[in-house]
């Protein structure tokens, strides 16, 4: 081999020590070493072998090394097992003093995870003495958990027998939790392209919501509702409805209030258009007793509240209930906040849709309606008229003679026909007028007392074969309104209990608070109105499906007119969600600004 040049180091070492190519990857910043001849190369690596044997005979250096570095190392006898040595890394990695591995060897099993424990007690060196590498999790006393990467081989002696068995070790832990959170953030991407993907294909709305609740992070929820605002720009304040809802297969718990939860103003106080907002039932200062009383009825640990926007709007507010106790990292709401959002657009291109073909809908029944009406109008005023007439006729009769107490009862007959006409034409008046913004309101301050007061003589006239109950506390704020237009809207709403409620029933009227606002409550006994029929009641020349065959049904506009006279108020008016029989008809009157509570 002499006089046969070989690179300095590199070519010498991969060939005698076996270091693998890569090690020399990027080389020297001296590319141009002088090469060696192979007697060259032997002299100058049994030059370097003397120096490292130097080096292990002077324990001192070796003592700083093994303190020094970041790695565990320990060693063992290969007979006994007893630990000879670690180093102080050991305390850093894993949280317990050095001494007490020689006391106690049995903690390096005992820090282990359960979960990879056998494995690491099954694991011995090879009989080929080869190294072998084990990767585990740890638990430290404080309770954190740590990644190792431990390699373990023996050290021979001088007749090649294996006397002690060496152990270093590596805290991967920051490696361990990149590669998780690439993961889950790769799975998150996963979902959010599949349940994108199913949501865009969806035609209804409850189709969106179960697709968008079997998200990873949603799949332990209880139930879910949807809630849209009947107005974008005012938000909850200007009504909102609940449709669809989304329950899981194992939630068996009855929630009567549920429906009083979205009445109570301090749960509308929850929501915001911009921010998630997570709810913890138990201790949430921001609930109200009478939220946190719901929602424990419910046995809801943790309410989550998405906002819905699309195009600028704030379209209303996903709600998610868990039965536990759940809390959420950021990166976890920020994808489902991507998810909900995707989940929007569908569902208000699904409104367009429905909005669209109900247009087309009403214009293609445009003239059809038209004729309904004609024909409807022309009813309610020939069915008063015809009675009007035959009975004075009948008075008028010269062939008859009629008894006093008979006459007086014809006289009635026609007093009360004339006044259902007369209410007839004042509500078509009051409608197109109300329509036309010529209505005149004029508000000032009272007592909600005083406004039922007013109109307390009709209400029992209209209740007499039922049982009024007017439930109006004494503290309530007063309210800024048009007295008289209030009492119309309540006889209208208290004339609709009587018509269809069965007779000896109670009739209800009661009050509360609610934020900026009074809250009026008409509640019967009647066989209530369905949930798809209880927003078209409140259009002019309207009525719900289970009337529409009554022999006395009006002519559609008493619940119209109480809405726009109500909104000429500033309030609203809307049927409280709740399963027949029954009907509760809620309206708001502003809370006055100039006064507080009425004098005791």
């Amino acid at each position: 081999m002499d006089g046969q040049p070989i690179n300095k180091y590199n070519d010498y070492m991969k060939d005698v020590m076996q270091i693998p190519p890569d090690a020399f990857e990027g080389g020297s910043d001296n590319d141009t070493a002088p090469d060696l001849t192979a007697s060259e190369a032997m002299d100058l690596f049994k030059d370097l072998t003397q120096k490292g044997r130097i080096l292990l005979e002077k324990p001192s250096l070796l003592m700083q090394i093994a303190e020094k570095i970041e790695q565990v190392f320990w060693l063992r006898d290969a007979q006994t097992d007893q630990i000879l040595y670690v180093n102080p890394a050991f305390e850093v990695v894993w949280g317990r003093p050095a001494a007490a591995i020689y006391i106690h060897p049995q903690i390096l099993i005992e820090s282990v995870h359960p979960e990879d424990r056998v494995e690491v007690m099954a694991a011995r060196p090879r009989r080929d003495r080869k190294p072998f590498n084990q990767i585990f999790r740890i638990l430290r006393p404080d309770g954190s958990m740590r990644w190792i990467d431990a390699r373990t081989f023996f050290l021979c002696d001088e007749q090649d027998m294996p006397f002690l068995i060496f152990s270093m070790a590596q805290d991967i832990t920051g490696q361990k939790e990149g590669e998780l959170t690439l993961r889950k953030a790769l799975n998150r991407t996963r979902e959010q392209f599949n349940l994108s993907h199913k949501m865009s294909l969806a035609r209804k709305p409850v189709t969106v919501l179960n697709t968008l609740m079997s998200a990873r992070e949603l799949r332990s929820a209880q139930r879910a509702d949807l809630l849209f605002f009947n107005n974008p720009k005012t938000g909850p304040a200007g009504g909102w409805e609940v449709t669809p809802s989304w329950s899981s297969i194992q939630n068996t718990v009855a929630w009567p209030g549920e429906n009083n939860l979205y009445d109570e103003p301090g749960f509308l106080d929850l929501m915001h258009p911009t921010r998630v907002m997570v709810v913890t039932t138990p201790r949430s200062p921001r609930l109200t007793r009478a939220v946190k009383n719901l929602l424990t009825e419910a046995q809801v640990q943790t309410l989550v509240i998405f906002p819905l926007t699309a195009t600028g709007d704030w379209l209303g507010c996903l709600l998610v209930f868990f039965g536990k106790e759940h809390h959420f990292h950021h990166v976890e709401l920020s994808h489902l906040k991507i998810l909900v959002d995707q989940a929007t657009i569908t569902l208000y291109n699904l409104h367009l849709l429905e909005a669209e073909e109900e247009t087309r809908h009403e214009a293609e029944r445009a003239n059809e309606i038209k004729t309904e009406f004609l024909a409807m109008i022309s009813h309610e005023l020939r069915t008063p008229l015809t009675s009007i007439y035959g009975f004075t006729s009948t008075l008028l009769a010269e062939d008859v003679k009629w008894e006093p107490g008979e006459q007086r009862d014809f006289i009635l007959t026609i007093q009360r026909e004339s006044d259902r006409l007369q209410e007839l034409i004042d509500h078509l008046l009051d409608l197109s007028r109300l329509e036309a913004g010529m209505l005149p309101i004029q508000p000032d301050t009272r007592s909600l007392q005083e406004v039922i007061s007013d109109a307390l003589p009709q209400l029992q006239t209209l209740t007499a074969r039922h049982d009024l109950l007017i439930d109006i506390s004494n503290d309530l704020p007063f309210v800024y309104v048009d007295a008289t237009r209030v009492a119309q809207v309540l006889v209208n709403l208290v004339r609709n209990s009587a018509t269809h409620a069965p007779q000896q029933t109670e009739i209800s009227v009661s009050a509360r608070l609610s934020g900026k606002f009074v809250q009026v409550n008409v509640t019967d006994h009647g066989p209530g109105i369905p949930l798809s029929e209880q927003k078209r009641v409140f259009e002019a020349f309207r009525r719900g499906k289970a009337v529409e065959s009554a022999s006395n049904n009006g002519a559609g506009l008493g619940l119209a007119i109480c809405k726009r006279l109500l909104e000429a108020h500033g309030g609203r008016i809307w049927i409280k969600r709740k399963s027949p029989p029954g009907t509760t008809v809620c309206f708001t009157l502003p809370v006055s600004e100039s006064t507080g509570l009425p004098d005791a």
